[in-house]
């Protein structure tokens, strides 16, 4: 199925190699391959963490407002269902005004979400009266979805009662019949389902989308006064919290995850209270939803919870249902292991050992990768979840490798020079013509490293030069030694580092202008190779892999001419 049918999806693009939706993800459901983005949909929890991530706005959610509006064109009874949050998210606007809103947009009438919650409510008082334990709210997809695939050992502890919008739906449909749309307005992306779940709720929108919905069909909130005559049907939520199962609540996926482990680790100790534990993957919960309110108009989490708060504590309403209809409350939510507990710890280490992490010393835990920790890098390799070359350390480590190995295999001597006029690198070939002193030096500095050049030959004017010089190559002819040397100097980064390239122009009894032009020939010839390599050594691309091949078939076209 494609990507796009999808709740959230990754646009098909070469990724940049940030890695920061990976890092983003608490779940480890990024998948890269083939320097390719995608979403591993079957353990992501859609909470919208690697969309907010994304310098390139390549994660998109899927776009329902069109579903919708062919849900009203074919259907009389299309019911709106709208989650509590709006009043922190439409600040400063009257119930009347909202419910008349989303009448012109096509629905027949607008509930409370709230009533679903009040039913949400009483099922899991009852839920701890006849079974008291440490029990998880499910009114929050995210922390749903993050226990039955990431922590599917305490899914067990998942209340088997329905989310409020669907116990809100069950209502609408015994009230108006079982042929009733019920469409999901809320804040929440993860309320949205993939084409392969099976949903009660018909379709659901977030605040994003009615807001440009509204902005499309000319309909504003200045341009509507207010009329008593709108009301929530069939009337509005008196809603008191629960006492019995008063929740203990917890935000922001780090909080969640940090809660559930250490519930895991204390569930072989003593006997917990019972309680209801509340987990919401959002930080301040739905005011904190990843599609809530956006631009010039936003207001800070603090500022939404506190609207909520006051308008419900402080509404009395006019019209109150009493008395709900009954219905079942009841859900199940089985746990479904992620695909990485299915990686044996053998394969782990296989995955470390590959890319030269074969000690605990080798394994820095930078996350550059986007994983935690090399081990979680590992798994991720090991389920085609990652790349060897999203590895900072192993690819700089290879491209060191294979640059050496290219430099010694090259006819030229090679330099490379920093500001100071101290040797980085060198192969041996250049030592051998900067003679027996070079040579000697050559295995115990590791290459000249540190050695300053100018006790070696006299470089430093054109070392100088070439360090102040933006992109110029030098040339210079140099005796040394008894050896005529031509030196071809460019600068890897300028007033910082120097390349030089060495060759010999061999004079003898049958010398002539023809010979020496030729040589000079393939010096420069071989200059561009190692520019590359200059350029490939300092710096830190996804593209290693594929400039190093390049080099090395341009080197093999060199040798085979």
């Amino acid at each position: 199925m494609e990507q796009s049918h999808y709740a959230i999806h990754i646009a098909p693009h070469r990724c940049a190699g940030c890695y920061r939706c990976v890092r983003a993800c608490s779940c480890g459901a990024i998948v890269i391959r083939n320097q390719r983005a995608a979403i591993a949909q079957e353990e992501c929890t859609r909470c919208g963490a690697c969309r907010k991530a994304c310098p390139h706005g390549m994660i998109s959610l899927r776009d329902d407002v069109e579903s919708v509006r062919r849900l009203l064109k074919n259907s009389d009874t299309v019911f709106a269902s709208l989650d509590p949050a709006w009043v922190g998210e439409f600040a400063g606007i009257a119930p009347q005004r909202m419910i008349e809103a989303l009448i012109l947009l096509g629905f027949k009438s607008v509930g409370e979400t709230l009533l679903g919650r009040i039913a949400y409510d009483k099922a899991a008082e009852e839920q701890l009266q006849r079974h008291p334990r440490r029990a998880i709210s499910t009114v929050c997809p995210v922390v749903v979805r993050l226990i039955r695939h990431h922590y599917p050992e305490q899914a067990e502890r998942l209340l088997p009662v329905a989310h409020p919008a669907v116990l809100h739906a069950r209502m609408i449909r015994r009230w108006h019949g079982q042929g009733s749309k019920v469409v999901y307005i809320t804040p929440c992306v993860a309320a949205k389902s993939n084409p392969d779940e099976i949903s009660e709720l018909d379709a659901v929108i977030t605040f994003g989308e009615l807001r440009r919905w509204m902005r499309e069909e000319g309909v504003e909130f200045d341009l509507i006064p207010g009329n008593d005559s709108y009301r929530f049907e069939p009337g509005e939520a008196d809603y008191t919290p629960p006492r019995i199962a008063a929740p203990l609540t917890c935000s922001g996926m780090a909080a969640v995850r940090e809660l559930l482990a250490g519930e895991e680790a204390e569930r072989s100790g003593e006997a917990r209270e019972a309680r209801l534990l509340e987990l919401l993957g959002c930080t301040g919960g739905c005011a904190g939803a990843a599609d809530s309110q956006q631009g010039k108009e936003r207001h800070s989490i603090v500022d939404k919870i506190g609207a909520c708060d006051r308008f419900y504590r402080e509404r009395t309403p006019a019209n109150p249902v009493y008395k709900l209809p009954f219905i079942a409350t009841v859900a199940a939510y089985p746990a479904q292991p992620a695909e990485r507990f299915r990686v044996a710890a053998s394969q782990i280490e296989a995955a470390l050992a590959s890319i030269g992490k074969s000690a605990e010393r080798d394994m820095p835990n930078c996350s550059g990768c986007g994983y935690e920790t090399c081990r979680e890098f590992a798994r991720a390799l090991c389920i085609g979840r990652a790349e060897p070359e999203m590895c900072l350390s192993y690819t700089r480590a290879l491209a060191q490798k294979k640059s050496s190995v290219l430099l010694e295999h090259l006819a030229s001597g090679v330099l490379f020079v920093d500001a100071e006029l101290r040797i980085v690198e060198a192969n041996r070939q250049a030592a051998r013509l900067l003679g027996p002193q070079a040579e000697q030096l050559f295995d115990s500095h590791r290459g000249l490293s540190g050695v300053a050049v100018e006790t070696l030959a006299p470089l430093g004017d054109l070392l100088r030069q070439a360090l102040n010089s933006d992109c110029e190559t030098i040339e210079q002819d140099l005796r040394l030694k008894g050896k005529l040397l031509h030196l071809s100097a460019f600068p890897v980064e300028t007033h910082r580092s120097v390349g030089v390239l060495i060759g010999t122009l061999r004079i003898g009894s049958g010398e002539n202008d023809e010979m020496v032009r030729r040589t000079r020939q393939v010096i420069r010839e071989n200059l561009e190779t190692v520019q590359q390599i200059a350029w490939l050594l300092g710096e830190n691309a996804s593209r290693t892999e594929a400039i190093l091949n390049s080099i090395v078939t341009a080197a093999d076209d060199d040798r085979s001419e």
